[in-house]
């Protein structure tokens, strides 16, 4: 099969500033899908050479599962070669119906929990649920990029459960510089016990740097984890949700609180961090770790609410003294919610809501950037008469996107909105959202849009003057590029409609793959095919 491969460059001229921001997305011809009932669950990871996904095919007695890793050519994309790689067996013994009806064999098959490409290897964690001892496994394995398996399954953590419902859960992270994995597994739920939880940091070497089971001083029913990270020295940040005690809530106030908890193995010190705004709701919140040791937070917050924004915030911890040494909480003001809704509203004290934060991006010289996107759920039900049941019908909405940049004291130097409509039915919306791309001085925005949008002025377009995509089918790509004065540029890349594409852009299945390339994925029905942006 011949492949093709598309380039585009842009080069950005905006009115009293030029900025030759290059950035280069190719795609590369249409990939015919394996056989029926396959599919390419994501994009594991590359190196110079090759870019790996892994793809999962099922067949056989009781729909089960056969892996594989993909290969593909970095410079043109395409097809080089299919591997199957086969989950290792433990020693637990398969149930009775799992042979019978699924044609399990005499041990179990641990379950695949993830998949990593680390140091031109591949490192797979299973899971295992054992009923005699009530016991819930989990396992570490290298494999060669040939499917050999290069260890054996080493046992790398273990749950205590009261039974296969309420079992507990494993979870796997890695540092930004791959040095690092995060093991950690919640203990199953207890409504009226201290929240518990163990971690395991394994170094690049597959060997365990440190381990630790935690107890904190909050009820199960009342802590509610958010997001994880581990960085590059092996210490670990958890950011946390707390419910407030009934006797602690006062009327049409916050009924929680957030807090991160820092982790220090060499200290073996345990540290908490709570974010305070007082009266105000935090709406949406998440951190990252400056090359200080310093915890940057951004959010949202609202005066009425927990789902809705009326303006940002900005916290700067110091790591030793865990004290905030920097401050800034933003209202929104009038011009920029009326991008957003009517003026009526506005006067009526109209919020934003349901924007959910994506990513906060911290750059050399200190300027955080957090990106947010509109997403939400509407269902709609209806009775029917003739089957005396109700129907449900799920919208999926991925709306607007909001860019705020905060100086390093705190302060807002930019507040962006990127305007774009993208409605789906019943899909979970395979085909919407975006790719960020963050170029330094530029920030790219890659997904699929109206092609009534490309040629629109971009005036109407900031103002919500926009067509929704409600089917990938009539789209096309877009690259919307914004400099850090907030101008920006409106560039078709490809269309969704055209005959020669047989495949649609599935923005939220990408990958990292180093600091200036990014792989990107289309699929529809048995057609897929990569993509590539380099910046």
């Amino acid at each position: 099969m011949s492949f093709r491969y598309y380039t585009f460059l842009c080069f950005l001229l905006f009115s009293g500033l030029c900025a030759e921001a290059q950035i280069d997305v190719g795609w590369g011809a249409p990939q015919v899908a394996m056989p029926k009932f396959s599919y390419i669950s994501n994009i594991v990871g590359g190196n110079d050479s090759r870019i790996y996904a892994l793809k999962v095919s099922v067949r056989g007695r009781g729909g089960q599962k056969h892996y594989y890793i993909d290969s593909y050519s970095r410079k043109s994309l395409a097809f080089i070669s299919s591997v199957e790689f086969h989950p290792p067996l433990t020693n637990i013994p398969s149930s009775f119906l799992a042979r019978v009806f699924k044609g399990a064999g005499r041990f179990q098959t641990g379950n695949m929990e993830r998949l990593f490409y680390l140091h031109e290897k591949f490192l797979l964690f299973t899971s295992c649920y054992n009923p005699d001892n009530q016991k819930f496994y989990a396992y570490m394995q290298s494999f060669s990029e040939n499917g050999g398996s290069d260890s054996k399954p080493v046992l790398i953590d273990s749950i205590d459960s009261d039974g296969k419902r309420n079992k507990g859960s494993f979870d796997f992270v890695t540092s930004d510089d791959k040095s690092h994995i995060l093991i950690f597994h919640h203990e199953p739920f207890d409504k009226y016990g201290n929240e518990k939880f163990s971690y395991k940091v394994i170094d690049e070497n597959q060997q365990v740097l440190w381990s630790k089971r935690m107890e904190l001083p909050y009820k199960d029913k009342q802590f509610h984890v958010t997001r994880y990270r581990v960085d590059n020295q092996g210490n670990v940040f958890m950011l946390a949700s707390i419910d407030k005690d009934k006797e602690n809530i006062a009327r049409k106030k916050p009924t929680y609180s957030y807090s991160i908890l820092a982790y220090f193995y060499q200290q073996d010190q345990l540290k908490e961090y709570t974010m305070d705004l007082g009266d105000k709701f935090i709406s949406d919140v998440t951190f990252n770790i400056n090359p200080s040791g310093d915890i940057i937070c951004a959010g949202f917050y609202s005066k009425s609410s927990e789902t809705s924004q009326s303006g940002t915030f900005y916290l700067k911890i110091d790591k030793n003294t865990k004290e905030v040494s920097e401050r800034s909480v933003k209202e929104f003001e009038k011009d920029f919610l009326l991008e957003f809704m009517s003026e009526r509203k506005v006067e009526r004290g109209r919020e934003l809501y349901n924007f959910n934060i994506d990513h906060l991006l911290l750059h050399p010289d200190g300027t955080a950037l957090m990106v947010a996107e509109q997403y939400y759920v509407d269902v709609v039900s209806y009775y029917n008469p003739a089957s005396r049941s109700y129907n449900y019908t799920y919208n999926y909405y991925y709306n607007d996107i909001i860019v705020v940049s905060f100086d390093p004291k705190g302060g807002i130097t930019l507040l962006k909105k990127i305007s774009k409509y993208q409605h789906s039915i019943n899909d979970q919306g395979p085909y919407a959202s975006y790719v960020l791309v963050d170029a330094g001085d530029m920030l790219h925005f890659i997904y699929n849009d109206s092609p009534e949008n490309i040629h629109r002025p971009e005036a109407e377009i900031e103002h919500g003057h926009i067509s929704g995509m409600n089917s990938p089918g009539r789209s096309v790509v877009v690259l919307v590029s914004m400099d850090m004065k907030g101008n920006t540029q409106r560039t078709q890349l490809l269309d969704n409609h055209a005959k020669k594409n047989t495949s649609w852009f599935k923005p939220k299945m990408n990958k990292k793959i180093d600091d200036h390339n990014i792989i990107l994925f289309s699929e529809r029905g048995k057609y897929y095919r990569f993509g590539r942006v380099s910046f």
